[in-house]
Order: C-alpha cells, then sequence, then structure tokens
C-alpha cells in the first residue's frame, strides 16, 4: 500500500524544514543492508482487541505530529558529502499493516518477517507499525529505521498513539494509573523519562561514598567474539525471555547494592565467559557497548539516534567467588562512565566518520572497514535497557500488558542483548545474527544468561 496520507490534526507544520545528520545517524546508515537491517523494534501485548480503523488513525495523527517520526532522507547527488533530514508536511505512505495469527510460532515468523527490513528513509515516515491479533490478545509491533529514532523515542511515539486512540488530546491529562503502576510510583521505581539507559539511577557503592576523580584505564586488548554455534547464512533471530517479575540485586557484604542494569552488564559478561569456556575459547577481555541517553533538551523532538556508546570491559570470572567482585567492577565503570561526558562514537567510527570523501564512496569504505578491522575492534556484543516503564502506553485495555524490545546485531557483534521492564515484569530479548548462531543456540545462551542473573539476584 502506497498511498499518500495527509494529517488528521489540521495542523500546520514546518514545510521542508532541514537539518544535517549527527555523526551516529550518519554511521547507522552505512551499516543498515538488506541483510543486517539497523532498526529498532518495540512491541506491546495488549489483553483486548484493537479497533482497527482507529488504531489507523490514531498512529498516522501521531506519527504526522512528531517531527522525528515523520522525517526523510532529503534528496540529494550522487556527490553529496551528508545526508540531511528534512520534515515534510505529509506522509508519502501508510505506516500501519494488519495481520492474524494463531499460536505464538505464527506469531514469531511474523515479527520476524516484519522486522526484517528497515523502514526506507527515502518516504515518510521512517516507522511501520504492525497489529497481530491473536487469540486472546493483539500485539502493536513497531519497526523503526535507528537512524531516525532509538528506543526512547519509539516509546514515546507508542504513548503518542495510545493517547490519540483513546481521545486524549495533546497535553491533556492521562488517565488514571492502574494500582501497579501507582505502586511502581510509590516505590520509587524509575519510569521511562527518567531510565533511559543502562547507566543510570546509581546507587552509591560501598568504601566509595564519592566518585574517583578519573575512570579507571585498562590495557588496549583485541576483545573477546561470542563462540558461534550452528551459525548460517545473515539475517536476525529474536529470542524473547520474559521473567516472572522484577529481580532484585542483593546487598554486598560491606553494604549498599548495585542497580538492575548493572547486574544485567554483570551476567552477560559472566554468560559469554562460560559459553565461550565451553566451546574451548580462552578467556578474553570482554567487552559491552551500552547506549547511553545524551539527548539534549532542545533535541527532544529532533529525528536521529541522540545515544552516547560507552564500553564495560571486564575478564570473565573464571570461579562463582569472582561474581561479586565482577557486579562491583562493573558498577564502578558504570558510575564513571555516566559522569564522564564523551562524543557519542568512539575512535575508530569518528575516523571513520571524517573521512572528506561522498557519502556513497565513504558507506563503501566503512563496509570494508567493518568486515576487515570490526573482529580486533568492535566489542564484543551490545546490551541496551530501556528501565522499568512505570507509565507504560496506554490502549484503554483492562489487564496487564507487557512489553519488548530490540536492536540491531550486525556482524563483528552478532548480539545485541535488550532489556525492558513493564507490567511488573521484566523482558530480555536477544536478537542474533544467523551467521553466528541458530535458534537452539540462542535459546540455551539465554538460559545460561537467566542463571547467571539468577546467582547475583533475587525475583521481587
Amino acid at each position: 500500500m502506497n498511498q499518500i496520507i495527509r494529517p488528521v490534526t489540521g495542523q500546520p507544520s514546518e514545510l521542508w524544514t532541514r537539518w544535517p545528520f549527527s555523526m551516529t545517524d550518519e554511521m547507522v546508515c552505512y551499516f543498515d543492508t538488506a541483510a543486517e537491517p539497523a532498526n529498532v523494534h518495540l512491541e506491546m501485548r495488549i489483553p483486548a482487541r484493537l479497533d482497527q480503523p482507529a488504531f489507523r488513525t490514531a498512529a498516522v495523527t501521531a506519527i504526522t505530529a512528531n517531527q522525528r517520526a515523520v522525517s526523510r532522507l532529503a534528496a540529494g547527488g550522487a556527490l553529496r558529502r551528508r545526508y540531511v533530514w528534512e520534515h515534510p508536511d505529509r506522509l508519502d505512505t501508510d505506516p500501519v499493516s494488519f495481520t492474524t495469527f494463531a499460536d505464538g510460532a505464527e506469531l514469531a515468523r511474523q515479527r520476524i518477517a516484519f522486522l526484517g527490513r528497515s523502514p526506507s528513509l527515502e518516504v515518510s515516515p521512517p516507522v511501520r507499525l504492525l497489529v497481530a491479533s491473536g487469540p486472546d490478545a493483539d500485539y502493536v509491533i513497531l519497526n523503526a529505521h535507528h537512524a531516525a529514532m532509538d528506543g526512547q523515542s519509539c516509546l514515546e511515539l507508542l504513548r503518542d498513539i495510545g493517547r490519540q486512540y483513546r481521545g486524549v488530546p495533546p497535553g491533556g491529562m492521562p488517565s488514571e494509573p492502574s494500582p501497579e503502576r501507582g505502586a511502581a510510583r510509590q516505590a520509587g521505581l524509575p519510569g521511562a523519562g527518567q531510565v533511559s539507559s543502562a547507566l543510570t539511577d546509581v546507587s552509591r557503592l560501598p568504601g566509595e561514598p564519592d566518585l574517583p576523580g578519573r575512570p579507571r584505564r585498562r590495557r588496549a586488548r583485541r576483545p573477546a567474539r561470542i563462540a558461534g554455534e550452528r551459525g548460517s547464512e545473515r539475517g536476525y533471530g529474536l529470542h524473547m525471555m520474559l521473567l516472572p517479575g522484577i529481580p532484585v540485586v542483593a546487598e554486598f557484604a560491606a553494604g549498599g547494592r548495585a542497580t538492575l542494569n548493572e547486574a544485567l552488564i554483570t551476567s552477560l559478561i559472566t554468560t559469554i565467559g562460560r559459553w565461550n569456556a565451553e566451546h574451548g575459547r580462552p578467556a578474553r577481555l570482554i567487552r559491552i557497548t551500552v547506549p547511553v541517553n545524551a539527548r539534549k533538551r532542545s533535541e527532544l523532538s529532533s529525528a536521529g539516534n541522540h545515544s552516547r556508546l560507552v564500553t564495560i570491559a571486564a575478564l570473565p570470572p573464571r570461579r562463582e567467588d569472582e561474581l561479586w567482585p565482577l557486579l562491583l567492577d562493573v558498577a564502578r565503570q558504570a558510575r564513571q562512565a555516566r559522569q564522564q561526558p564523551g562524543p557519542p562514537l568512539g575512535p575508530s567510527f569518528r575516523g571513520l566518520a571524517a573521512i572528506w570523501c561522498p557519502a556513497v564512496v565513504k558507506r563503501r569504505v566503512v563496509r570494508a572497514a567493518l568486515r576487515i578491522v570490526g573482529p580486533l575492534v568492535c566489542d564484543t556484543v551490545m546490551l541496551t535497557n530501556l528501565g522499568n516503564v512505570a507509565d507504560p502506553p496506554d490502549f484503554g485495555a483492562p489487564g496487564d500488558s507487557t512489553m519488548a524490545f530490540s536492536a540491531q546485531a550486525q556482524m563483528p557483534r552478532g548480539m545485541c542483548v535488550a532489556a525492558i521492564t513493564a507490567g511488573g515484569r521484566l523482558q530480555v530479548v536477544f536478537r542474533y545474527n544467523r551467521a553466528l548462531l541458530d535458534q537452539a543456540a540462542t535459546g540455551r545462551f539465554a538460559e545460561m544468561f537467566a542463571a547467571a542473573l539468577g546467582e547475583i539476584t533475587c525475583t521481587d
């Protein structure tokens, strides 16, 4: 379907407003391929049947009013050096589609097919929505190009669609929070507006009343790679793990505790170490890429990926009694990374972005560098966490809703672990590259991750 969708609100927008891509947006575009799409996925299970015409109207209205979601790549010549965003006054294509499924296996196949390509940046909007209706619930699945939107902006867009669906005007009063949401607020759990990375809301640690003056320096080493198992062709798969509650990190013996986010990083380092040892790989330094929300107040409505990428690095524990020192080390690194400002990308990618040549040439250079040098310099894996969404999108359906989230997993990393907490439950999604692992292998990896997480947490 490729019809022109006009704004429903009737409010004028800035026609052909333009601004250049950021360095991060530009790199994401270069990494985006048909085999390894650079997209972000957010979905919500709603225990009710949505009104399809009302949902389409709500989605078009919300997207049209959202500068990030309506933006597209401005036309340019073959020799242009920079990509530029433009903000049209209407959508070029219908962003919503509907389907049905009989069981979970059919839903999983349709989800993978839907997420198998990034939405095109050349037409507005760079986001697509699929409403999948099953026997007991509807699933709203959002697929956005990661150059245009990040996880936080996808969450805000889904909230806007929920408000439009319920007939709440922009700036109107939200619906009465459910008892679960109210309890979360009273307990001090961070909402999505407060938690936008795995490095926020860090509690004090034993023996460290103040942050050290400088971050820890580690000798540069070639990072570990996840050992492959039954990998085949390129393309992504998803393994979704819904935990029964919200894990709580146990206290250190000396007092104080780390955050759940730091426990997730620690568990991932431990899992990779155990997985690689099981496959006969020697222990190497494991580096975890963690996105930090670096969006400025002036950029709240602008298109793009406003994350700053930081790295948490550690050797995997050799014995069970080394798990707690690892957690403490990870927590200290997280505190330092959160406090230390820095550029959005590492030095290798900044160097590539600074190359003076047309964008079409730079894309080929970046892709070649990723294939040749990537295994030597790229971090081992990425972990991204949207935190505890105490006020999830509301479509007026009674009952608890759950949410899931994932991001791209290009080689040589080959995996992205994404977490989101909603409705009192934590969902962890392992998006894996089929060139590295197959579905069964990823399932075993996820079980090892859950076991490692259980060693330092308990279920609330």
